[in-house]
């Protein structure tokens, strides 16, 4: 009799204990929202493969052809202020026309063609902007330079880590802005943050043709506690 009062009390006590735990443990709400942080800056550094070509029957006239407009060209870089420390003088490539068996020998006009390129990398963003646009002036000293895609400048931002803190805080800013506008909407409160992760960093031309100033882009995702 006496086992047969404990058994009852133990599954008394239990479903007690059941009940209230389920009236004490509630669901946690919480709200996911997004923030984002957008930046204009400008671009600090420029890089620029300046490339000529210049052709001629004999390798030592077109060496010589090779050096006198290599120094015209380097003259005309600094003339647009930029210095030796700004661009580097690549290796010539020179290609032989008489080894190309698809080629009618008959039609040619150089036997041997030069390809020289000075790679211009520097800070100097609107030196190396007016050199760009102005280097069609090399014509008249019998230097065609490149303008197709290989030959366009290339403008670049270097200096996120320098502004990354204060995007990521602007997003998050913006991501409780949402949360706070959910919870009025919702008679609710925003609390403490449950989970959050921070997307890539993306860098892009602020617009086609200004490709010297870029658009720093960021989003976070913030999950908030709602009580």
């Amino acid at each position: 009799m006496n086992s047969l009062k404990i058994g009852i009390s133990i599954i008394i006590s239990s479903l007690i204990l059941a009940f209230g735990l389920t009236n004490i443990i509630t669901p946690e709400r919480s709200v996911s929202v997004r923030g984002l942080s957008e930046k204009e800056v400008d671009a600090d550094l420029a890089i620029w493969n300046m490339t000529f070509s210049t052709g001629d029957n004999n390798l030592s006239s077109l060496q010589q052809s090779v050096i006198s407009k290599t120094q015209t060209v380097k003259k005309y870089l600094k003339d647009h202020g930029l210095d030796e420390n700004d661009f580097t003088v690549q290796p010539a490539a020179i290609t032989d026309n008489s080894l190309n068996s698809y080629m009618d020998q008959s039609k040619l006009r150089y036997t041997f063609i030069a390809r020289q390129t000075i790679l211009i990398r520097s800070s100097k963003i609107e030196s190396v902007k007016s050199a760009y646009a102005d280097s069609l002036n090399l014509v008249s000293s019998g230097i065609a330079v490149l303008q197709e895609y290989d030959g366009k400048v290339n403008y670049e931002f270097t200096k996120l880590n320098q502004i990354k803190p204060q995007m990521i805080a602007e997003a998050t800013e913006n991501a409780r802005t949402a949360a706070e506008q959910f919870a009025r909407d919702s008679n609710s409160k925003v609390g403490k943050i449950k989970k959050a992760t921070q997307g890539l960093f993306t860098i892009e031309d602020a617009a086609p043709g200004l490709e010297e100033k870029k658009n720093v882009r960021v989003v976070t995702t913030v999950e908030y506690l709602l009580k």
